[in-house]
């Protein structure tokens, strides 16, 4: 049985809501509901709303890396060593008594895509707090299957806890609140890709086959946040290419309850949280055939190669032009996307912590 103190590792709470860190805190939230007993550990300096009501204790005055590496750890030690759970990524690289979460190993795909600092650092830190780890959680079969492949571990360290949808995403109608900006692409006809600005993304990819349709009445919306981890320069002037950032909840459920279509044209994914998203919202899910994103989309997307510009450009217009085809994937994605919750996913995490022993 296990016994001790729980801590996690809350350096996720000071970043911008992405899709790691909305595992991090969704599946904290339910290790609260079912009455896990964990503490959040966070830096002094960030002032955080804890609207979820986690306990936290706020310790050290260091940033990024070096907080996680130096002030986290000497709090482990102070405390005797306890359990320390870390859902974002790296924890204190040598700490034995912990369990991490690799969402993906994607630098190890390609090296290309990241700024040579970030490859440096993770082709160094993540081995060694793999081998440290006492288990890894990941987020698919297919990222298990690269730990494994890329890192060695045995598969019996390492558990799969799927990503699933935000709910409270679903809970206010989505045209409440909506932002100026975004009440203006509502009146117009769009195709909607939601991710980061990353090379692995095949953004450009995307907007080249996109320019090919020739489509004078319809606009590709790209949303997403840039990161100076991501080695990428896109080309796209042309007026129906709208880029607009990071955007709020509200304004992502109302572009997606409104758009033609969802399409995700990734080259490499660790799980994919924007198809399921869309698949929730009612949307037809174009999807890069990938293992991936088979995983997680199963029969319910229609499949593009990211590598071939004109197969992209026919299955969009595919979309477009077959509304019978575009209904149908509407009601496989809403189906599918009931197979991921994260009920269950929190309640895998629950019995596995509660269930080793330290």
């Amino acid at each position: 049985m296990m016994t001790g103190d729980i801590y996690v590792n809350g350096r996720f709470l000071s970043h911008k809501m992405d899709g790691i860190g909305r595992f991090s805190l969704e599946i904290c939230k339910q290790l609260k509901e079912l009455g896990l007993n964990f503490i959040v550990v966070i830096p002094k300096w960030l002032d955080y709303a804890n609207d979820e009501g986690f306990r936290i204790i706020k310790y050290g005055n260091l940033k990024s890396h070096f907080w996680e590496q130096l002030d986290l750890y000497y709090f482990l030690k102070f405390n005797k060593n306890p359990l320390l759970i870390s859902f974002s990524g790296l924890g204190p690289l040598f700490y034995k008594n912990q369990i991490t979460t690799i969402h993906d190993l994607s630098f190890y795909a390609n090296k290309e895509w990241f700024s040579k600092t970030y490859t440096f650092v993770y082709g160094i830190a993540t081995p060694i707090v793999a081998r440290n780890s006492k288990k890894i959680f990941t987020v698919s079969n297919f990222s298990k299957s690269e730990i494994i492949k890329y890192l060695g571990i045995k598969e019996a360290k390492i558990e799969v806890i799927h990503n699933a949808v935000a709910n409270h995403l679903y809970k206010a109608a989505p045209s409440d609140d909506v932002t100026p900006k975004v009440n203006d692409i509502l009146k117009e006809k769009y195709v909607l890709a939601v991710s980061s600005l990353d090379p692995r993304k095949n953004l450009q990819g995307l907007i080249d086959s996109f320019l090919a349709l020739e489509l004078s009445d319809c606009k590709l919306v790209l949303v997403g946040k840039a990161s100076n981890h991501f080695n990428i320069r896109l080309d796209a002037t042309d007026k129906n290419i709208l880029f607009i950032g990071f955007v709020s909840d509200t304004d992502l459920l109302a572009l997606y309850t409104h758009c033609e279509f969802f399409i995700y044209p990734s080259f490499y994914e660790g799980f994919g949280i924007p198809p399921l998203e869309a698949m929730k919202s009612g949307c037809a899910v174009l999807a890069s055939r990938i293992p991936s994103l088979e995983e997680v989309c199963a029969d319910a997307a229609l499949y593009i190669n990211p590598y071939d510009i004109n197969d992209m450009k026919e299955k969009m217009l595919a979309v477009m032009e077959d509304f019978e085809l575009r209904n149908e994937l509407k009601a496989k994605g809403i189906i599918r996307s009931r197979f991921f919750t994260w009920e269950a996913s929190g309640k895998k995490v629950y019995e596995i912590i509660k269930n080793c022993s330290f």
